[in-house]
Parts: structure tokens; C-alpha cells; sequence
């Protein structure tokens, strides 16, 4: 595909990357007005005729495939304008998407690598037939720099609400102590697998700390997401995708297997 904003709107926009006439490479195009004009025909593609639905949220674009999407762009429980969000560098991880999503919700995964005990029942909820979310709470058994500053931060009371929405946006949602904090990852194919983009949000405040608050939130949020590229690195899930020790993994890879157009990685 081919994005570009629109001169009379500022609106972004999604189009097919060639154009349906003769198949040139919309890329060398031109904008006119909201319309991205090929340039050897001048045949214009604009919202109406694209078969993709562009928006922007967080300083970043999403693009929904498919028509005009049944969910408006995942946001959080907090204004946008209450939020302070910066971008994370992309974490590139060889496994499949699927695999990436599911990892966020293996508790004994949590337990084991990030070093997290269960100080709650994980509750499972379904917002809308395309999302699944689980909260719970723990306290902190690890030793390493970011446990103790989020043991420290926390009074070792953690409240998590993890949430994901069309198989390949995550959005977590932290209470540590007193401190919140935000983070939504989006999921894009490589290669060898999938790329994880991270966007970091804290409350803002008043005193402007929020600008250093996002900062120890990407820098926590980021030690913990490396803990998972070693283990993730070539894993070819079994099936049936079901975890006899792990309800709450095994109702993540319903959910997933419950999308539309679930394409099956390792049989096709």
C-alpha cells in the first residue's frame, strides 16, 4: 500500500500501491487535493475508492484492511489528551504473530521469566467479538535493576490490564503503586517474523515530570519485552494451540483461532 496526507484536509489516507489501469507504481504519484493521482494517466485514488481505512492516534498512522472497520483505533481508559506518549524502537522477534500475542498472556511464562508471582484470580473478559483482555495483579520475586525499581515503585502491588484487539494490537495498562502507565504494541510482518513497536503513555502533569515519568516507563516496559525475544526466537507452537496447565494462555489461542481469516502459519 501506499499512504499519503491529503492537501485540502491534512487527512491521511491508504491506497493500493499500483494503480488498477496500467499497474504503475503509485509511489512516483501526486497529491491533489485529497487524492493521490497517478502519474501516467492521472487516475485518482482517494477515501471513497481505497479498499484500506487510514487514521492517526499517538503520532502514529494505523490502517485497518478491509473496507470500513467494525472497531474504532484501540485507545486507552484515560483521554488522549490526558496522555504523555513517546515511540519505543522496534523489538524484531523470529516467530509467529500469533506466538508473539499468546506470550502476552502465558502466566507461568510471568512468573518464571519476568519473575512475577499472582497475588490475584486472572479475570477473562471478551469487550467485543474481536478483543480479549485479562487483568490480575502480582508482586515482584526477581532481583535484577528493573525489578527492584518496579519493587520500589510498587510498594510490590502491581495491577495489570492487558488487552488485545484484532490479533496484532496489544495495549497494556499498568498501576504500580501509584504510578500508571500505558503501552500499545502493533505488530508488523518481517521476514523472518514479526517486528513489536512499542508507544509509551503516562498521565501528564502539571509539573511537566511526565516527560521523565515516560521515560522510566519505556525503559521498564522495554527490559521487560527483551526477556522474550531469546525464548520466542524459533518457536514453532505445537497443536492443537491448548495449554492444559495455563487456562488463560489456552483462552488467548481460542480467541485468536476465533478471528476472521485466521491464517495458519505453519500448515499453509
Amino acid at each position: 500500500m501506499v499512504l499519503f496526507r491529503g492537501r485540502d484536509t491534512g487527512v491521511v489516507h491508504a491506497a493500493p500501491r499500483h494503480c488498477e489501469h496500467q499497474g504503475v507504481d503509485l509511489v512516483h504519484g501526486d497529491v491533489v487535493g485529497d487524492c493521490l493521482r497517478c502519474p501516467l494517466h492521472h487516475w485518482e485514488y482517494g477515501d471513497r475508492s481505497a479498499p484500506f481505512r487510514a487514521a492517526e492516534r499517538f503520532g502514529m498512522l494505523f490502517v485497518h484492511v478491509g473496507g470500513e472497520p467494525q472497531n474504532p483505533v484501540p485507545g486507552f481508559s484515560l483521554d488522549d489528551d490526558q496522555l504523555h506518549v513517546r515511540s519505543g524502537r522496534p523489538v524484531d522477534v523470529d516467530c509467529p504473530w500469533y506466538a508473539a500475542i499468546a506470550n502476552a498472556f502465558d502466566m507461568t511464562h510471568l512468573e518464571t521469566v519476568h519473575r512475577r508471582k499472582l497475588t490475584s484470580d486472572v479475570v477473562v473478559t471478551y469487550p467485543d467479538p474481536m478483543t480479549f483482555s485479562v487483568e490480575y495483579a502480582t508482586s515482584v520475586t526477581g532481583r535484577g535493576w528493573s525489578d527492584r525499581m518496579m519493587r520500589a515503585l510498587s510498594g510490590d502491588d502491581i495491577r495489570v490490564r492487558i488487552r488485545v484487539t484484532g490479533g496484532t494490537i496489544l495495549l497494556v495498562e499498568s498501576a504500580i503503586g501509584r504510578f500508571r502507565s500505558f503501552l500499545l504494541t502493533s505488530l508488523r510482518p518481517t521476514a523472518n517474523g514479526v517486528s513489536i513497536l512499542p508507544i509509551f503513555g503516562v498521565p501528564r502533569s502539571r509539573t511537566g515530570m511526565h516527560r521523565v515519568a515516560a521515560r522510566i516507563a519505556a525503559a521498564l516496559f522495554t527490559a521487560f519485552l527483551l526477556r522474550d525475544v531469546r525464548p520466542l526466537s524459533g518457536i514453532r507452537l505445537p497443536h492443537p494451540l491448548l495449554d492444559p496447565h495455563d487456562p488463560t494462555i489456552t483462552a488467548c489461542y481460542r480467541y485468536l483461532c476465533g478471528l476472521p481469516e485466521f491464517i495458519d502459519e505453519e500448515r499453509s
